[in-house]
């Protein structure tokens, strides 16, 4: 993929160029869809995935599934948690409740990630997606990009790299995407539920390692377990076995369904756009999967994208996405990375203290209703358009026109 020089000013066949169909181009794709937009939205899998990697939606993500009218359809498709019981080596700790969070949505909504995607894909229509869809290149000039797709060249006025981690289309501009990996491993999978813990998610801090348990719907429930090292693959049983040392909960091995270990790394481009190719969702930003956050600010992302290229003039409105947008996932990115710091915490001595901490913080009104802001991605500047104060010209502009906030 390059940069080409100047050619002379052409029709396109689209607007908007959408490379990846996952969550986030997807809801993209709705969002732009509904400005009346020409877009085609190109996904190298012929077919879904069959395992879901993200559960969790927040109440921002809500907020702007809200406006495509489809929030509803997502909520009775998911499970509410409304409580999250955390317990240390010493015992219950106390409790995360969403119950009295400043929002209208006063849950967290767990819903895999295949469903998420189904419901966006029929929301947007077949005839805007291509999968099985390979981009081998991009091409930009002064008022246009190309794209490569197989056999074809296709052209628009932007191109949006929603492509994740592992982006081609970042690749191609020759942008850097700085990041660490982290020294923590974990195994997650998903089980038939016995457990009765209900619609409740659960945290266990323990001196070997951490255990989390989350709410699916039909009646299945996602364990996911700290270990030593990477594991390629686990051996049959670890999960189940680890749940029972450490939580003596016993779950049955042959009620497991699925398994996926994972090492979480984080990275956050320099800069979110070269001129008319964006970079969108994990292709732009990646953090740790502990505390369910990047598949959300990846919506974010979306949203406040498919206000830009709405407009008149979007090349203008692009620094502004990139300065906002940048500092939201620097946020979500240290959240998810304090998240995970305290709670990966192992030893007797270190899971003692944790637990003073946490027992303090749990049990403290304000503070409480804090963490659970916190969680609930509350806290994150610029969580959605509405939280982006009109800190330059063209946003005011925009606030003038009506275009967006």
């Amino acid at each position: 993929m390059s940069t080409g020089a100047d050619s002379p000013a052409a029709a396109t066949d689209f607007d908007v160029i959408i490379v990846g169909g996952g969550p986030v181009g997807l809801l993209l794709a709705c969002l732009l869809k509904q400005q009346g937009m020409r877009l085609r939205v190109l996904e190298r899998r012929a077919e879904p995935l069959a395992y879901s990697a993200a559960i969790g939606i927040t109440p921002p993500s809500l907020q702007i599934l809200d406006k495509l009218g489809i929030a509803a359809e997502f909520i009775a498709r998911g499970v509410k948690v409304r409580d999250c019981l955390v317990h240390g080596q010493s015992g219950p700790l106390g409790c995360v409740s969403f119950r009295e969070i400043p929002d209208v949505h006063r849950f967290i909504l767990s819903l895999p990630q295949v469903i998420t995607v189904a419901i966006l894909q029929k929301h947007l229509g077949q005839e805007f997606l291509e999968a099985g869809c390979e981009v081998s290149g991009v091409r930009q000039f002064a008022d246009h990009c190309r794209v490569q797709a197989g056999e074809r060249t296709l052209t628009a006025r932007f191109v949006v790299g929603c492509d994740g981690s592992r982006s081609r289309v970042r690749e191609g501009i020759g942008m850097r995407a700085p990041g660490h990996v982290y020294g923590c491993h974990f195994v997650m999978g998903d089980f038939i539920d016995r457990s009765n813990f209900g619609e409740e998610a659960h945290l266990f801090f323990t001196a070997t390692g951490a255990v989390e348990s989350f709410p699916l719907p039909g009646g299945q429930r996602r364990w996911v377990v700290q270990v030593e090292a990477p594991l390629e693959p686990p051996r049959p049983g670890l999960i189940s076995e680890l749940i029972k040392q450490r939580t003596g909960l016993d779950i049955a091995a042959t009620d497991q369904l699925s398994e996926s270990p994972f090492t979480p790394r984080r990275h956050q481009c320099d800069r979110y756009y070269e001129g008319r190719i964006i970079l969108c969702g994990d292709a732009a930003h990646g953090m740790s999967p502990i505390g369910g956050q990047g598949m959300n600010t990846g919506f974010a992302d979306a949203e406040f994208l498919a206000a830009i290229l709405s407009q008149g003039d979007p090349l203008a409105l692009l620094p502004a996405y990139d300065r906002f947008r940048r500092k939201a996932a620097q946020a979500a990115i240290a959240h998810a990375e304090w998240g995970m710091w305290f709670g990966t915490w192992r030893g007797r001595a270190k899971s003692m203290l944790r637990d003073v901490l946490l027992k303090y913080l749990l049990c403290r009104g304000r503070i409480s209703r804090y963490v659970s802001s916190f969680y609930a991605m509350l806290t994150i500047p610029f969580n959605t358009l509405e939280r982006v104060p009109l800190a330059s010209l063209p946003l005011r502009r925009l606030r003038a026109e009506g275009g967006l906030l």
